[in-house]
C-alpha cells in the first residue's frame, strides 16, 4: 500500500487532520523553495539590494494589516452564507479604498520617508505599494472565503503558486534586466498577482454564481455595522502584532551590537519556522471548526482536545531542543553560533505556548471578544518593550534574552490558559494536562544526558537529544494518524 492510500484511510478527506496536512504541504513547499534558491538569488542582488526589498516589504507587512480593516476575518462566522458573501464583498471594497488612500500618501510622501529610511531610490517603487497592497488584502479576504468553505487545497496550490512564481521571476528579472532591488520587487508583486488571482478564478468558478446571487447592498451595508468591532480592535490587535515581531531586533540592534541580533534573529528562525509551518496550518483549519463547534455546543471540547494535541507534539521535542541548543547550533552553524543556541534556550520557553496559544487564538474572534484580545496584546507588548529596556539599560544581552522568554513565556501561558476558560475549559483541566505532559518529558530528557555522561562527546550528546526529538514526533503522529483525527 502507497502512502497516498495510507493517508487516504487513515485520514478521511476534509478531516481536521487531512486538511492541517494540505495546507503544510503547500507552506512546506514554499519554505524548501526558498532555501533552495537562496545560493542562485543571492549571487544575483547584493545585499544593499536586500535591504531595499526587506524595507518595501515590511512597509507592506504593517500596512496589510488593515487592508481591510479586518473584516476578511469575520467571514467564517456567520452561520448563513449570504452573510458571509456580503462580508467578502465588504472586504473588497474596503481593500481597494485603502489601496486609494496608500496611492494618495505616495504621492505626497513617497521621496520623504524614503530618504527618512535612507533608501532614497524607494521612492520609485513606493508607487507600487498600492498595487500590492490589493493583491495582499483581495487574498487574504479570498482566503477566509475559502477557510470558510473548507477548500484548503486550493489555498495551498496558492502558497505553492506564490512561491514558485515570485522565485522564477526574480531569477528571471536578476538575469535578464538586472535592475537590482526593482526585479525583487518585481517578481514579488508578479507571485502575489499571479497567485491570487489564481485563488480568485478557482473561487469564480466554484462560487461564483452563489456569491451573484447573494451579495446585495443594504447587506454589505449591515455587516459593517454588525462586525464593527474587528476594524475597532482587531485592526489594532494586528498592528501590535507586527510592531512585536520587529520590536525585539531593534531594541537589541540599539542597546547592543548587531552581533547580538544576529544570535538572536537565527535563534528565533529556527524554532519559529517549523513551529510556524504547523502552528498557521493548524490555526486556519481550526477557525472554522471551532466556530461550527460553538453552534453545535462542543467548543470546550475541540478546543481542550486541540491543546492537548499541540502540548503533546511540541513539548517533548522543544525541551530536548533547549537541553542541547548550544552544542546543536556550534555542530550546525559553528562553533561561533554557540551563543545563538543559548539564547534558543530561553526562547524556546516562550515559543512554546506561541506555539499552543496562537491555533487556539482564534477562540477570540469566534466568541467575538476582540476587545479582550487587543487588552492582551497590548499587555503583552509593553511588558517586552519594557523587559527589553531594562535588560538593554543593565547591558547583559544574555539576562535580556532570558527575562524576554521567562516573561513572554509566562504572559502567553496566562493568555492560553484565559482562552481556554472562555472555550469553557476548567483551569484545574488545563493544569493536569501540562503536569501529565510534564512527566511523560523526564524520561525523554534523560537519554541525552545519559549520552553525554557515557561517551562525553558534544556530537553524540547532540544527536541523542535530535534522534529522540525526532522519534518522539514520528510516535504522536503515528497516534493521530491511527485515531484519524487530530481533535
Amino acid at each position: 500500500m502507497n502512502i497516498k492510500n495510507i493517508i487516504n484511510n487513515r485520514l478521511p478527506a476534509r478531516s481536521f487532520a487531512r486538511n492541517v496536512i494540505t495546507l503544510m504541504t503547500g507552506t512546506t513547499f514554499a519554505q524548501a523553495l526558498a532555501v533552495l534558491v537562496s545560493p542562485i538569488i543571492t549571487r544575483m542582488y547584493s545585499p544593499e539590494n536586500f535591504g531595499v526589498f526587506a524595507l518595501y516589504t515590511s512597509i507592506l507587512g504593517v500596512l496589510a494589516v488593515g487592508a481591510c480593516l479586518r473584516y476578511e476575518l469575520a467571514i467564517v462566522l456567520p452561520e448563513k452564507d449570504q452573510d458571509a458573501a456580503n462580508l467578502l464583498a465588504l472586504s473588497i471594497i474596503v481593500c481597494c479604498g485603502m489601496a486609494g488612500l496608500i496611492l494618495s500618501l505616495v504621492a505626497v510622501l513617497r521621496v520623504p520617508v524614503a530618504n527618512l529610511l535612507g533608501a532614497p531610490e524607494l521612492a520609485l517603487w513606493f508607487w507600487f505599494l498600492p498595487l500590492s497592497l490589493v493583491t495582499t488584502g483581495l487574498f487574504q479576504a479570498f482566503n477566509y472565503w475559502s477557510t470558510r468553505q473548507k477548500q484548503f487545497r486550493r489555498l495551498a496550490t496558492r502558497t505553492i503558486t506564490l512561491s514558485t512564481v515570485t522565485a522564477g521571476a526574480q531569477i528571471g528579472n536578476g538575469a535578464i534586466f538586472n535592475c537590482g532591488s526593482g526585479c525583487l520587487i518585481g517578481g514579488s508583486i508578479l507571485g502575489q498577482l499571479t497567485a491570487t488571482g489564481l485563488l480568485a478564478c478557482q473561487i469564480g468558478k466554484n462560487e461564483g454564481k452563489l456569491l451573484k446571487s447573494y451579495i446585495v447592498g443594504s447587506n454589505i451595508k449591515r455587516m459593517l455595522a454588525r462586525y464593527k468591532d474587528f476594524p475597532i480592535y482587531s485592526s489594532w490587535s494586528g498592528l501590535l502584532n507586527s510592531a512585536s515581531i520587529m520590536l525585539p531586533a531593534l531594541l537589541l540592534g540599539y542597546f547592543f551590537t548587531p552581533v547580538v541580533v544576529g544570535y538572536y534573529a537565527l535563534g528565533h528562525r529556527v524554532l519559529a519556522l517549523p513551529m510556524g509551518v504547523i502552528g498557521n496550518s493548524v490555526s486556519q483549519v481550526f477557525f472554522p471548526r471551532a466556530t461550527e463547534a460553538r453552534r453545535s455546543g462542543g467548543l470546550d471540547r475541540v478546543t481542550f482536545n486541540l491543546f492537548k494535541r499541540l502540548l503533546e507534539i511540541g513539548f517533548v521535542p522543544m525541551m530536548l531542543l533547549t537541553i542541547v541548543a548550544p552544542d546543536l547550533f556550534a555542530l550546525v552553524f559553528g562553533y561561533q553560533w554557540w551563543t545563538a543556541g543559548e539564547y534558543v534556550r530561553w526562547l524556546s520557553l516562550w515559543l512554546i505556548f506561541v506555539f499552543i496559544s496562537s491555533p487556539l487564538s482564534t477562540i477570540y474572534l469566534v466568541l467575538e471578544r476582540q476587545k479582550i484580545g487587543f487588552v492582551m496584546d497590548a499587555v503583552m507588548f509593553c511588558t517586552r518593550l519594557l523587559v527589553l529596556i531594562i535588560g538593554g539599560l543593565m547591558g547583559e544581552p544574555l539576562f535580556t534574552i532570558a527575562m524576554f522568554g521567562i516573561t513572554g513565556a509566562i504572559l502567553w501561558f496566562l493568555n492560553c490558559t484565559y482562552i481556554l476558560f472562555m472555550a469553557g475549559v476548567p483551569i484545574k483541566q488545563v493544569c493536569v494536562a501540562i503536569l501529565q505532559r510534564v512527566i511523560i518529558a523526564i524520561p525523554f530528557a534523560f537519554v541525552p544526558l545519559i549520552v553525554l555522561h557515557i561517551f562525553d562527546n558534544s556530537t553524540a550528546f547532540v544527536l541523542a537529544g535530535v534522534v529522540s526529538g525526532l522519534g518522539f514526533i514520528v510516535y504522536q503522529l503515528f497516534r493521530i494518524g491511527k485515531a484519524g483525527e487530530l481533535i
